[in-house]
């Protein structure tokens, strides 16, 4: 299991890296943050994914990760 704090991406089972990175956009005046999820491809090469989420979306994002984590947690332990 990756920890968050562990420097490079998060490889799923399946062997997707997910990196977790950030973009800064200088506007005058009104500079520009977002969170980058880049999902690479699979092994085979098809699908590479990437999102900008706002600080915002991203707080929602991991807290709808975290719901659906304690979820599967407590389904499991069933």
């Amino acid at each position: 299991m990756n920890e968050p704090s562990r420097p490079g991406p998060l490889v799923t089972a399946c062997g997707r890296r997910i990196e977790v990175g950030a973009l800064r956009v200088d506007v005058p005046g009104r500079p520009i943050e977002r969170i980058t999820l880049n999902v690479g491809p699979e092994r085979d090469g098809a699908s590479n994914v990437w999102a900008g989420l706002s600080p915002g979306e991203a707080r929602d994002l991991a807290l709808r990760l975290l719901a659906q984590v304690a979820s599967a947690e407590h389904r499991t332990r069933r």
